[in-house]
Formats: structure tokens, sequence, C-alpha cells
């Protein structure tokens, strides 16, 4: 039974964690998911909930400045910790290997926390980014698979994780290399090229993340402030879950999703493949695309005119779909 218990979070004098109040679901495999509710002012909760869904490698003290940014405009805002990541159980002794069995795990996760932190009454809209995503857009369409109710009345896809930048190796090459892996028991390895994670030795310039040399320092602050926050690559058995997913994403039939759902691209993404997220819309029948030249895979840790221009965008989907 997954049971909701409180804990103390990061001290509230350490980067980016004021306003988040946290708890640990326990799942029944005995991993702690840690959950967060921003305290906002209040006007928070008039319009509904927004659950914010991070991506990989991320967590709650990232998203401070968005969440607050959603509470100003009305929303109760919670979020947590994928398995794996930020405070929540890592699946590894070394806990900087970013690890999976399979997405169908994370998937699971989700279910519980959205159970845990999602009001049965109210609108909920999702906002999602990258890996965080990926996973949404498989529970939204497993959801109308199974023919439920739908719990989200929107959902905001943020530079998702449809297809990931393999550079220099093709896709299928990647794939095949890390099945491989898995087959001859690496799975737990780092893949090729995957390392530790030293915030000190991260640097701004030629960095894949932000152009806004600010927010590219809120989360190694956050690192620097409290360690096990700290994520480095990914392994085999990682890399292998993700290609099977996407590979399941990229087989679906998504023609009877109705849900709103916005795609946000950027247009000079080098860790996902924004033309995959062009195609997703095509192919989903109530979707709305927006690209931001420029931009890199962080949309909502760019710049000042970037994130004007999102939040524009998302205010007005919102608004034309009655939330």
């Amino acid at each position: 039974m997954d049971t909701a218990v409180e804990t103390p979070a990061v001290r509230a004098d350490q980067a980016g964690t004021t306003g988040w109040s946290c708890t640990y679901l326990e799942r029944p495999d005995g991993a702690r998911l840690r959950l967060g509710s921003w305290q906002g002012g209040e006007a928070a909760g008039r319009r509904g909930t927004c659950l914010l869904v991070n991506g990989r490698s991320e967590f709650l003290e990232k998203y401070a400045e968005q969440a607050a940014e959603w509470a100003a405009r009305g929303w109760r805002v919670v979020s947590f910790d994928w398995r794996g990541q930020g405070l929540s159980t890592r699946a590894l002794a070394n806990r900087h290997m970013g690890h999976i069995d399979d997405f169908g795990t994370y998937l699971d996760d989700l279910d519980a926390v959205m159970a845990a932190l999602c009001p049965p009454t109210g609108p909920v809209v999702a906002f999602a980014h990258s890996m965080g995503g990926h996973l949404m857009l498989r529970h939204v369409l497993d959801c109308d698979t199974a023919m439920e109710v739908p719990r989200l009345k929107a959902v905001i896809l943020c530079a998702a994780m449809l297809r990931i930048n393999t550079t220099p190796l093709p896709a299928p090459a990647a794939a095949l290399i890390a099945d491989l892996a898995c087959r001859q028991g690496k799975a737990e390895a780092y893949a090729a090229g995957q390392r530790d994670f030293d915030p000190d030795a991260q640097r701004f310039e030629g960095n894949t993340l932000t152009s806004d040399a600010r927010r590219f320092q809120v989360a190694l602050d956050a690192c620097r402030h409290q360690p096990d926050l700290c994520l480095g690559g990914v392994t085999y058995g990682w890399l292998s879950a993700a290609f099977r997913s996407m590979d399941y994403l990229g087989h679906s039939d998504m023609s009877g999703l109705n849900l709103p759902i916005q795609i946000l691209a950027a247009g000079a993404d080098r860790i996902v493949r924004s033309p995959a997220l062009r195609a997703l819309a095509r192919r989903l029948p109530n979707a709305w695309f927006h690209q931001y030249p420029g931009a890199q895979h962080e949309l909502m840790m760019e710049t000042d005119a970037i994130r004007r221009a999102v939040w524009e965008d998302i205010d007005h989907f919102l608004e034309e779909n009655g939330l």
C-alpha cells in the first residue's frame, strides 16, 4: 500500500527550496518518492491544480521559479522527484548512476503520485518536461486506450523526449549497442561516455541546456548545497529502456486522444530532436504546436525573452481551453 509520510525537505535556506512543502510517498517495493506542494499565495488553487513533471536528472528545487509563476496565475502547484533522482530513492549503490529497469516502473510511480497529489475534483493541468513529457504522453495514451476517464483537462509537453540526439551514432545503432550491453550483463554499468556529476566542473560556455547564464546556475547551486541531489549519466539499462519506450510511442495510435495537448519545442535543442515533436503534433487530433527559434532544451530555464514568449503561448492555450 502507498503511504505518504511527513519528512523534512532540504533546509529552506538552501538554493531554490523556499516555497516547497515536502512529504515522501512509500511505494510497495520500498522506494520512497519525494512529493512537493508549493506554498503559494491566496490566489493559488482558484483555477485548479498544476502538476509539474520534471525531466531526467531534475528535482523540485530547480522548479521553484516556475512553481511561483503558476501559483501567481491562480494554480495550486504540486510536483515530485522521479525515482532514481532528486531526493527520491536511487536504484544503485552509486547514486550518481541514472538507472531504471523499464519505463513501466516510472509509469506506475506516476499513477501513484497523481493519486496522492491531484484532488478528485477541480481541473488538473500537467506541465511535463523532456523525459517527464515522454512519460506524461504515455500516461494519457494508456488512459485513453483503457477507456478510463482522463484525470487531466490539458497537458503541456515541453521539449518532450520523443527522440533523443544520439550523434555521432544513428539512433538504431545506439539502441542496438544498449540492448547488446544489457544482454551481456552490463545493464547497471554506465553507458559509453557517461560519468558521475560534479557541479563545479560544469561550464556555461558550450552547455546544451540554456542560453541564460543565471538560470544555468540554479541547479548547480542546489547541488552544491545538497550533494545528494546530484545525478550523473545513464546506464545501459536506462538507455535500453528509453529506446524501447520511444519505440512504443512511435508506433502507438494517437488518433483517438482528444485531450488538449500543447507541444513546446526548442529550435536549437541538442538533447531531443524537435522534428519528432512537430511530427507528434500532426498525429494528435487536438494539438497546439509552438517552436522557439534559438531556444535550447530547457525552455523554462531560458532567457527572459524566450520565457515570456513561452508563457504567452501557455496562457493563450489554457484560456482557449476554458482553463
